[in-house]
C-alpha cells in the first residue's frame, strides 16, 4: 500500500517538474520563425488554404497534354539551334531531345528515387523526336515561332521549376536542394544544349531573367508549402504566376540580372587619400632659417 502511494507521488512530482520545465524553457528566435509566425499567418488565412498534412501526402503533376506540348516546343527550339550550327541529323535529334527533356532527366538522375520520367513515358521522347524532324526540314519555322512561344516558354519555366522542387520535397530533401532541383528541371536542358554547342550557357550570360525567375518561383513554392503549410494547388498557382510575370516583364522591359562590379580599388584610393592627408599635415610650415616655405614653381 505504502509502495503504491509512494510510486504515485513520485510520478505526479516528475510530471509537474516536466511541465514546469517546458513552461519556462525559452522559445528562441528559431522557434518563433518556424512555429509562431506561420501559425499567425495560417490563422489569418481561410481553412481551405492551409493544411496539416505532410509534404509527401500530395504530388504536383503537370497535365500530360501540356507536358507533350512543352516537349515539342523545347525540341523544336533545340533542333533550330542545331540547324543554325550546321549539324547533321544526329546532332539535330540530340539537341532536340536534350533541350526538351534534359532538365527532367538530370533531375531524376540526381534524385535516384523515382526513375526517369522521360523514359517511363514514351510519348515525351516521341514528341521530342518529332520536333527534331520538323526542325530538320523547317528550321526557319522554329525561328519565326520563337516570339509567339514566349508565353508558353514562361509558363513551362514556372511549371517545371515547381514540379522539380516538389519532387525534391517528396524525396525528403530540404529547402535549398529543393530549390536547386527546381532550377535544374526548368533550365537544365538549355544548359546542356549550349554546352554541346560549345557555348557559354545562355542562362549564365547577361540577359532576360530566366534562371532568376525559376529560382524565385521554386523558392516561393517551397516556402509556401514547407513553412506556411499552404495547400499545394494554391502554392503552385501563386509561384507560377510570379515566375511567369517576372519572365515576361523582363523580356518586355529588357530587365537583366546585375553583373559583377569590382570595388577593389576603392579601399586603396581611400587609404592613399588618407595617408596623403596625414603626411601633408605632419610637414613643417617653415624652413631651417625660420622663414615660411615658398611654394615651388614649375617652369
Amino acid at each position: 500500500m505504502l509502495a503504491s502511494v509512494a510510486a504515485s507521488i513520485t510520478a505526479t512530482a516528475s510530471a509537474a517538474i516536466s511541465v514546469a520545465t517546458s513552461a519556462v524553457e525559452p522559445t528562441g528566435f528559431a522557434s518563433v520563425i518556424t512555429t509562431i509566425v506561420p501559425g499567425i499567418i495560417a490563422s489569418a488565412l481561410p481553412s481551405a488554404v492551409t493544411t496539416t498534412l505532410p509534404v509527401t501526402a500530395t504530388i504536383v503533376k503537370v497535365p500530360m497534354l501540356y507536358e507533350l506540348t512543352a516537349a515539342f516546343v523545347g525540341g523544336l527550339s533545340g533542333a533550330t539551334r542545331a540547324a543554325e550550327k550546321r549539324m547533321d541529323i544526329s546532332g539535330v535529334a540530340v539537341l532536340a531531345v536534350v533541350n526538351a527533356l534534359g532538365g527532367g532527366i538530370l533531375r531524376d538522375v540526381l534524385l535516384q528515387t523515382q526513375g526517369i520520367a522521360a523514359f517511363q513515358h514514351w510519348r515525351l521522347l516521341a514528341v521530342a523526336l518529332a520536333a527534331a524532324v520538323v526542325g530538320f526540314f523547317f528550321s526557319s519555322l522554329g525561328r519565326r515561332l520563337q516570339r509567339p512561344f514566349l508565353y508558353l516558354d514562361a509558363l513551362s519555366l514556372g511549371l517545371f521549376a515547381i514540379v522539380g522542387a516538389d519532387k525534391a520535397l517528396l524525396a525528403g530533401l530540404t529547402v535549398v536542394p529543393a530549390v536547386l532541383l527546381g532550377v535544374v528541371t526548368s533550365v537544365g536542358g538549355g544548359v546542356i544544349r549550349d554546352v554541346l554547342c560549345n557555348e557559354t550557357p545562355q542562362v549564365l550570360k547577361p540577359g532576360t531573367l530566366s534562371g532568376t525567375a525559376a529560382a524565385l518561383g521554386s523558392t516561393l513554392y517551397v516556402l509556401l508549402v514547407t513553412w506556411m503549410h499552404i495547400v499545394k494547388p494554391v502554392a503552385l498557382v501563386v509561384a507560377v504566376l510570379v515566375t511567369v510575370t517576372l519572365r515576361i516583364v523582363s523580356v518586355k522591359r529588357g530587365w537583366t540580372a546585375p553583373e559583377p562590379v569590382d570595388y577593389t580599388a576603392v579601399p586603396e584610393r581611400l587609404w592613399g587619400a588618407t595617408r596623403g592627408a596625414f603626411s601633408m599635415r605632419g610637414r613643417p610650415s617653415v624652413d631651417g632659417t625660420g622663414k615660411k616655405r615658398s611654394p615651388s614653381r614649375r617652369s
